[in-house]
């Protein structure tokens, strides 16, 4: 594998890595009691913008034969940076 592919590889993990920070922060932060409507909207429109993207990752994974619940459940949580770099042939299981 060449520095060049494994330092972009680093760069989906960081991203799926805030991402994750991200989702378990939110509802953190509302537990601990604090009301944050710009969070809230923002996971919203995250959660959105990953819902609209269900259909586009399970056309660009369909050579992949993964099983559906999976590119379903892992582009809500992860949206563009986990199934753009799998499409492209980048390893980011």
């Amino acid at each position: 594998m060449s520095k060049q592919h494994m330092g972009e590889q680093r760069i989906w993990y960081g991203l799926q890595a805030g991402l994750v920070g991200f989702w378990l922060m939110v509802p953190l932060v509302g537990l601990l009691g604090f009301h944050v409507p710009f969070l809230t909207l923002f996971a919203a429109i995250i959660f959105a913008a990953h819902v609209l993207e269900i259909p586009l990752a399970m056309n660009k994974l369909r050579s992949k034969n993964l099983p559906a619940g999976k590119v379903v459940l892992k582009t809500l949580v992860f949206g563009f940076t986990w199934w753009l770099p799998l499409s492209k042939g980048y390893t980011t299981e």
